[in-house]
């Protein structure tokens, strides 16, 4: 017989699926995170990986949408939810091949102190494979197919201006030295507001299109299996505002990236070569 809480876990996720959405507190200077339905999901399998908040502790749970039902639930010590990559929504945090979920706290504002935590659960048990706490304000950005590495996003700086590095996370050592690198411009600082995303079938891929004040939108390229970064300057001269109307699609089995907004295709990039063209 099931355990009262494990009863009430089940009824908590079955009651989220009739709202109208997920909710997210928000952060200063990222997504922020989401809890109850949605969640995070892959395209293939239909399920979806949901977190609701408890005292002290964190309930998840495997939902299919399509009947309704709950398929497992577990509670974990401590404060997570499934993390958001960009602002329209797009959640993140789940292994190509299913098999993990990165969770995250929210941090301190950058540059007060204070840590983020982060958890690697397996998506079978909810069993914690590695917990990590980072002083300071820290984001989810990706996370490798195998779910052997994280990439995590390190605010130095919010605000109208911000500033951050991705550093990447090795789940079995921990945290590595360095930022990541643009391997076409060789910078590791960046700055921007994550507008949309676009992933590979595979996961392998993360493509996230960000917004600047006073400069043109540009496309952070990342090969999470490799290790690997590309920033794609976009030749948009748009306002901030109408930046974050833009689109990403991947198209011709992932070899060309489209940006769009309402009136079509603007630009296009080769993932081979990352040349840019505008359409028209």
């Amino acid at each position: 017989m099931r355990s009262p809480l494990v009863l009430l876990a089940a009824a908590l996720a079955a009651a989220a699926l009739l709202t109208a959405g997920a909710s997210a507190n928000g952060s200063p200077y990222s997504p922020g995170l989401v809890y109850g339905y949605p969640g995070v999901g892959l395209r293939d399998d239909g399920l979806r990986y949901v977190a609701f908040g408890m005292p002290k502790s964190t309930l998840f749970a495997v939902v299919r949408p399509r009947d309704g039902r709950v398929l497992r639930t577990a509670v974990v010590k401590g404060f997570y939810g499934v993390p958001l990559v960009a602002y329209d929504g797009t959640a993140g945090g789940l292994s190509g091949n299913g098999r993990w979920l990165a969770v995250s706290s929210y941090g301190p504002h950058p540059g007060t102190s204070g840590t983020t935590s982060f958890a690697v659960l397996d998506t079978r048990t909810f069993k914690p494979r590695r917990l990590a706490v980072l002083d300071g304000a820290w984001s989810f950005d990706a996370v490798s197919p195998d779910g052997a590495t994280l990439f995590l996003t390190q605010h130095l700086r919010a605000g109208d201006d911000p500033l951050y590095r991705v550093r990447t996370y090795d789940v079995r050592t921990g945290l590595l030295r360095g930022a990541l690198v643009d391997r076409l411009e060789g910078e590791s600082d960046m700055g921007g507001t994550a507008v949309t995303r676009a992933s590979s079938t595979e996961g392998r891929w993360a493509y996230t299109l960000y917004a600047r004040r006073g400069h043109e939108p540009f496309i952070h390229a990342l090969d999470t299996q490799k290790r690997e970064a590309y920033c794609i300057d976009l030749p948009l001269e748009l306002r901030y505002d109408r930046q974050f109307a833009l689109g990403l699609e991947l198209r011709d089995e992932g070899q060309l990236l489209s940006v769009r907004d309402r009136s079509g295709v603007l630009a296009t990039a080769d993932t081979d070569s990352w040349k840019v063209r505008r359409a028209g």
